[in-house]
């Protein structure tokens, strides 16, 4: 295992705790944002489903999401609607459903926002520091909501000469090769 003095000496790994620096930083500064927009969307949307329903205090935590997919209704009328808030503000309206808990939605925030996240694996994830960098980003390019909260435009589909990538996307796609050269060895 190589020392602490070691990682400054090797160029390599010098250059890859500055990647590493890097993202651990620009999460840091996504992360206020992103969970204010979570915290913010879920909260417009329990207020736009109870508004529609006699008591407007009222709680389902007896669905779960395999059951909302095959549209069954909610027997209190909230669930059902809250997936399809979730679909709509989904850029693609390819919403990850294996990251999320449908009886965790009233109650836990961060549930609904990983739905947004396109790849499996934060099923575990219960709040926006313990998800990673690409977590971060994937919510922030797949949720409509984000679509004003920047001075560009988010890209759409996947960048072309005609479409260009922004800046979300261009700093999520070399993320991956920054993690996997941690386990690379000389």
């Amino acid at each position: 295992m190589a020392s602490l003095a070691d990682v400054f000496k090797e160029k390599e790994r010098s250059n890859w705790l500055k990647a590493w620096l890097a993202i651990d930083i620009a999460k840091s500064g996504l992360e206020h944002l992103a969970d204010n927009e979570a915290q913010t969307f879920h909260q417009h949307i329990y207020s736009q489903v109870t508004s529609t329903l006699k008591s407007q205090s009222a709680t389902c935590t007896s669905c779960n999401t395999t059951n909302l997919l095959r549209n069954q209704k909610c027997p209190n009328q909230i669930c059902d609607k809250v997936c399809q808030e979730i679909i709509k503000e989904h850029r693609y309206k390819k919403c990850s459903w294996n990251n999320t808990s449908a009886p965790l939605w009233q109650t836990h925030y961060w549930e609904i926002a990983k739905c947004y996240i396109q790849t499996d694996g934060y099923a575990d994830k219960i709040s926006i520091q313990d998800t990673d960098f690409n977590g971060v980003v994937s919510f922030m390019l797949n949720c409509k909501r984000f679509d004003s909260k920047f001075s560009f435009p988010i890209t759409k589909g996947k960048p072309t000469h005609n479409n260009p990538a922004c800046l979300l996307y261009k700093v999520k796609t070399p993320v991956p090769s920054v993690k996997s050269s941690v386990f690379s060895t000389k």
